[in-house]
């Protein structure tokens, strides 16, 4: 496991309430999917110049986001990390973070109707 995970991992142990951390993005952290040829998720928010180098990273607890209750820190969690401009100002943080937050709800939704009316009928 990358350091960095291990570090988000007790960093959301810390801040049993947050669905977002803002951090520098750590040397090698997205080098497996690099080696499998693919691309890390990334998100431009509103505030970021379009050509601002993606140089951190926004962790999001997808399980706390969707409403999961406040769990046993050894369960399994689900958390994305996406490469972020820089966002040292903690008022621009929590602009970026509503807009990351909606972003990321609209895509689970989005991905989970399908399934949802499939079972339905």
């Amino acid at each position: 496991m990358h350091h960095a995970v291990r570090k988000d991992r007790l960093w959301f142990q810390n801040n049993p309430v947050a669905l977002v951390r803002f951090r520098t993005a750590s040397p090698g952290e997205f080098t497996p999917l690099y080696a499998m040829g693919e691309q890390p998720p990334s998100f431009r928010p509103s505030i970021c110049k379009p050509t601002a180098p993606l140089r951190w990273v926004a962790v999001v607890d997808l399980m706390r986001l969707v409403g999961s209750p406040l769990a046993d820190p050894e369960e399994t969690t689900v958390r994305l990390r996406l490469r972020i401009p820089a966002i040292r100002s903690f008022r621009r943080q929590e602009q970026a973070k509503s807009e990351l937050l909606d972003a990321v709800a609209a895509e689970l939704l989005y991905n989970v109707e399908p399934e949802q009316n499939a079972i339905a009928a």
